[in-house]
């Protein structure tokens, strides 16, 4: 069944971070960044804390939940939150995306947008910008078609298509931390 993105999903663009006004009173927030999109996306396990934003503001701002699906217009990709990103303000380069759980399984919407033949082809046509900055329009992300397997479908390639990109990390993070080991060995032999 071919469908379009906003058939099956709800999309929620992110706060104009320069738009955020401060309260001094207000609750205070962190931003939802490169650095916790990297680790959301198995590509980094080290958040540096000195470079955490942080603002005070009774606005309503559009804040991370564990387990939403957030797409950055920027990278082109998508990503799972995680439980430490959780609770931050999401900026307008990123997009919440609810998916609709009748139709679609939010792994398997991962895995089409991030690696399917049919996403991939779709993002390089609505890619905007420069050859240096890239983005995504809203808008053109809606109009993403999909053909939709059965759920009971979905689930198990979503689940694979997960569990592959955890595997990858851990296996990256070995043979990281084996050559580290071997490098601090060659440095005590001299």
């Amino acid at each position: 069944m071919l469908l379009t993105y906003k058939e099956i999903a709800t999309f929620t663009a992110g706060s104009h971070i320069s738009r955020i006004q401060q309260s001094a009173g207000g609750p205070a927030f962190r931003f939802y960044a490169t650095e916790q999109f990297l680790v959301d996306d198995w590509q980094s396990a080290i958040v540096s804390a000195e470079k955490e934003q942080w603002v005070r503001t009774d606005q309503d701002v559009v804040l991370t939940q564990r387990g939403d699906i957030v797409i950055s217009l920027i990278h082109g990709k998508a990503v799972r939150v995680s439980t430490e990103n959780a609770g931050r303000i999401l900026s307008n380069n990123y997009v919440k995306v609810d998916v609709d759980d009748s139709q679609i399984n939010a792994a398997w919407f991962l895995w089409h947008f991030n690696e399917s033949l049919e996403g991939r082809r779709q993002r390089i046509q609505t890619t905007q910008g420069s050859t240096v900055v890239q983005r995504i329009a809203v808008n053109e992300l809606k109009n993403f078609t999909v053909t939709l397997p059965s759920l009971a479908q979905q689930k198990a390639m979503g689940g694979l298509y997960l569990a592959a990109r955890e595997k990858r990390f851990y296996q990256q993070r070995i043979a990281t931390l084996s050559e580290q080991q071997i490098l601090s060995l060659l440095s005590g032999m001299i």
